[in-house]
């Protein structure tokens, strides 16, 4: 089986998936039968090289006040999945 992923770097639910892939292929009885082709995907491909917007701000505009919502749940789903990395999300 090929299981064909499209994921961007910086994006953590891209994160939170792979982890949740890879405990689901921990517990599968034919998990060396799969292969994972990578793939690079850029969620935001407009933005400029070296532009760096603090994640709240961008979100903010881009969807609005439940940004705030938004960042707390992703927040809450990575210490789920033990991200304990210093790039892992903060809530507000």
């Amino acid at each position: 089986m090929n299981i064909e992923i499209w994921s961007d770097v910086v994006c953590p639910w891209c994160y939170i998936g792979k982890r949740r892939l890879e405990r689901a292929l921990g517990q599968f009885e034919h998990a060396g039968e799969v292969e994972i082709t990578w793939r690079s995907f850029q969620l935001n491909p407009d933005t400029p090289p070296g532009t760096a917007v603090p994640t709240l701000d961008y979100l903010t505009r881009r969807f609005g006040p439940q940004a705030t919502a938004m960042t707390t749940r992703v927040a809450e789903l990575a210490r789920a999945e033990a991200w304990t990395s210093t790039s892992a999300p903060r809530s507000p």
